[in-house]
């Protein structure tokens, strides 16, 4: 009844307009336009679309790790990626079992990690169901997010404290905007050095931001705040962010954090978000994802991570991920 295609580059153009335009939990980071920031040779690929009567039901980014099949290294999320058309109870069943079928006889073992709901169009129960039901183990990483309201300032949903912080760095005369180019290397220094405090490392170059913020200048958003001086021209660059728009979703979620620590008591870190978070109100999106709180694979929680998220209203949702 399915039909399994390998990837190949002929089908580029036909897995991004399925991604972004039919499927349920298509993402941009699902596309080939964003796999393919990623040098020739980085990963083997190993992708491939499930078609029924030539039309594409599903696709399934992945790479070949060892003889594994891990869904996409280049991306947070993978697949399978679902047609909004072939999602019914009925469909997605045999679905997942022409996905499985395939795997598990090409690979030694499988991991799956699918859109995550809060980025999905329609809830992704379904995919969750037929994966448990196909023999596939269910992992979790705690995330949040914050509930953007139509007509409620977003500083309301915050507490005490973090209130106090915004209205304190208000009285420093910030200005927040786009990162320009000519502060993007700044900003990747100031990144690194958060990174580094945290034993980590950006899993983006310099190069690749540059290269992400030209591919996707309406999706992949950099954002900062000064504080602006007598001299306007004169600004002080006080913290960044990497933010990626999830407009399907109306969703934004924050990549990454690049502030000057030496700027610590302004908390202008603060303020960042808040500003942050009315833009997406402005944008019509309802919700601000903040990203897991959890390390190895979920078996640790960081609790001062994610009470700092809770202090800006965030609420729980998981991230998954399915095994065999």
């Amino acid at each position: 009844m399915y039909q399994i295609l390998p990837y190949s580059s002929e089908q580029e153009q036909r897995w991004d307009h399925f991604v972004m335009e039919d499927a349920m939990n298509g993402t941009f980071l699902q596309t080939r336009k964003f796999l393919n920031y990623h040098p020739e040779g980085r990963f083997t690929d190993a992708s491939f679309l499930v078609e029924k009567s030539g039309i594409i039901v599903a696709v399934v980014p992945g790479c070949n790790v060892d003889g594994k099949f891990i869904s996409h290294q280049g991306s947070t999320f993978g697949g399978p990626v679902i047609s909004k058309d072939f999602y019914s109870g009925h469909k997605i069943l045999g679905i997942i079992k022409a996905i499985d079928n395939y795997v598990t006889q090409n690979f030694k073992s499988v991991k799956f990690k699918p859109t995550s709901p809060i980025f999905a169009s329609v809830p992704t129960d379904l995919v969750d169901y037929a994966l448990e039901q196909t023999g596939y183990s269910r992992h979790t990483e705690l995330s949040c997010y914050t509930p953007i309201v139509n007509n409620v300032d977003p500083l309301e949903n915050c507490k005490r404290e973090c209130r106090h912080n915004f209205r304190q760095a208000e009285k420093l005369n910030l200005r927040y905007g786009e990162i320009p180019d000519s502060n993007m290397e700044h900003f990747y220094e100031l990144l690194k050095l958060s990174k580094a405090r945290h034993n980590t490392k950006p899993v983006h170059s310099l190069d690749e931001l540059y290269d992400l913020k030209k591919r996707f200048p309406e999706e992949i958003l950099f954002r900062g705040v000064w504080q602006k001086n007598q001299n306007v021209q004169d600004e002080t660059y006080l913290s960044g962010m990497m933010i990626f728009y999830f407009k399907q979703a109306k969703t934004f979620h924050f990549q990454y954090l690049g502030p000057d620590d030496s700027m610590r008591d302004t908390n202008a870190t603060t303020a960042l978000f808040i500003y942050a978070m009315r833009e997406a109100a402005q944008k019509g999106c309802d919700k601000f994802s903040w990203g897991i709180s959890t390390e190895d694979g979920g078996a640790y929680l960081n609790e001062n991570l994610y009470r700092f998220k809770e202090a800006f209203g965030a609420l729980p949702c998981v991230n998954a991920r399915y095994e065999k």
